[in-house]
């Protein structure tokens, strides 16, 4: 299929955060999951230690954040470093969890716990009635930005760490778009992580609040493509929506269900494709080794930590999302997060490829296979909670409380004293750089900020005066 025979004019990516494939997903039944009986030694090295079995009782909240930096995923996958082998026996999940909880073997423990499926109906109903991918792969064994980055150029720049000092000059998914006449805009709820990239172009123009895509939806003016952002830092009744420990999966939930139910009811519904898709594994057991090789990208290599990029990381969840694919269609094809950018490049007719990464990757175009749309799709997703919680959350999500507003939420409402995780930190680095652009003299905040709160002030305040300042 091209971009002339292809019913497909826009293209929605809503990334999630920080969670494996059986982890959400693995107690569905259709896919490549769970069989129930899946487990990890709490010492792989020794067989006669306790067996940690896979379950379906996993909470909403996790406080403990599991491990996902390259060096981890490592021991996960392969039970130790530097002893990688084929196929990985993905036998070191429990014993990461109790190193990273200082011992606790029942905290490890809680790594093995998976979601049953009624407690996620707006995922579960998402993948039984449009396209589960059940071989989807992050692009790299490790954290957050690398595999954002993968979605948005097809490589991180020869960096295997989240890292906000690297000047990112690798050309981008956007820049492609640009320059072959395409729209994009990027929507997010505290700051894109995607701003640190250089794009074409009016840049600051593309980026938008995520109240904003309900107002592009009714009045026309959805890009050809756009990036979803959540909300990666819990600011007073605005909390965070991306899933990432400790966050609740269930407000997660409730942006998965916003995003689907507002392109539903617009008139772009038939002329799109949405692809609800999560980073990386976030530390939590999957059981299907990756693939045993993929290129390298662009010849980078990284140092710290070391990484030559010729390995996908574990699987994650991805569903595609459009009323021209067919109900509960189960596609097992190995994926990427560089598939996005592949498959844009045949749905859109661009003349280009990003790096050898894009190149070799599967596109997922053929899953557009109907002849007309379906017109049994849900008009709304089902989401947990009461009522009335539901209600208030999803009003938080719509409303623009920013910019005029700003000052009066600083001094309103419940201040998360929450330590920050390490890709919040990365955050408040990122807020840093985006200052320094503006301002030299505004002094630095990262390893300054330490909770929750501060950081989400910092980010917002320093978004801001970005904005304004590179205007």
């Amino acid at each position: 299929m091209d971009a002339k025979s292809s019913p497909i004019k826009h293209i929605i990516v809503l990334m999630m955060e920080n969670r494996s494939y059986d982890h959400m997903l693995g107690y569905l039944p259709g896919g490549e999951g769970l069989g129930g009986k899946e487990y990890n030694l709490v010492n792989p090295a020794d067989p006669a230690s306790e067996h940690v079995v896979v379950s379906d009782k996993s909470g909403y909240v996790m406080e403990l954040n599991p491990l996902h930096d390259v060096v981890s995923v490592e021991k996960e996958e392969y039970g130790e470093v530097g002893h990688i082998v084929s196929p990985a026996p993905m036998n070191g999940f429990v014993k990461t969890q109790i190193e990273n909880a200082k011992g606790d073997i029942e905290e490890g423990k809680k790594i093995m716990q998976c979601f049953d499926p009624g407690r996620i109906p707006a995922l579960t109903t998402l993948a039984k009635e449009f396209v589960l991918c059940d071989h989807w792969h992050a692009s790299v064994p490790g954290p957050t930005w690398l595999n954002r980055f993968f979605v948005h150029a097809a490589t991180s720049d020869g960096v295997s760490s989240d890292d906000p000092t690297h000047i990112y000059k690798m050309k981008t998914i956007f820049d492609l778009l640009y320059e072959s006449g395409h729209t994009w805009n990027v929507y997010y709820g505290d700051i894109p992580q995607c701003i640190i990239l250089q794009h074409g172009g009016d840049a600051l123009g593309h980026f938008k609040r995520f109240d904003q895509v309900h107002q592009d939806l009714k009045k026309g003016r959805l890009a050809d493509y756009s990036f979803i952002e959540p909300r990666f830092i819990d600011f007073h009744g605005l909390k965070a929506t991306d899933q990432h420990p400790p966050h609740d999966v269930r407000l997660g939930e409730y942006l998965i269900a916003e995003v689907y139910d507002a392109l539903r009811a617009s008139p772009y519904w038939e002329k799109s494709l949405l692809v609800v898709l999560y980073d990386e594994h976030g530390g939590f057991y999957d059981h299907v080794p990756p693939p045993d090789q993929v290129p390298n990208p662009d010849g980078k290599i990284a140092t710290d930590p070391p990484f030559d990029f010729t390995r996908l990381g574990v699987r994650v969840p991805a569903i595609l999302i459009s009323p021209w694919v067919d109900r509960g269609k189960v596609d097992s094809t190995v994926y990427e997060h560089a598939s996005i950018p592949a498959t844009m490049e045949k749905l859109f007719g661009l003349p280009d490829s990003l790096t050898a990464r894009d190149r070799a990757a599967a596109t997922f175009e053929k899953n557009i296979s109907r002849t007309t749309p379906r017109t049994d799709t849900p008009a709304t997703l089902p989401v947990p909670g009461k009522p009335r919680e539901i209600r208030h959350h999803r009003r938080l999500m719509r409303a623009n409380w920013f910019e005029e507003k700003l000052h009066i939420l600083f001094h309103l409402g419940r201040r998360s004293q929450a330590p920050l995780t390490l890709y919040q930190q990365s955050l408040v680095g990122l807020a840093d750089r985006l200052n320094n652009e503006v301002d030299a003299e505004i002094p630095a905040r990262s390893g300054k900020v330490t909770i929750e709160h501060e950081a989400a002030v910092h980010v917002h305040r320093s978004l801001r005066r970005y904005m304004k300042g590179k205007r």
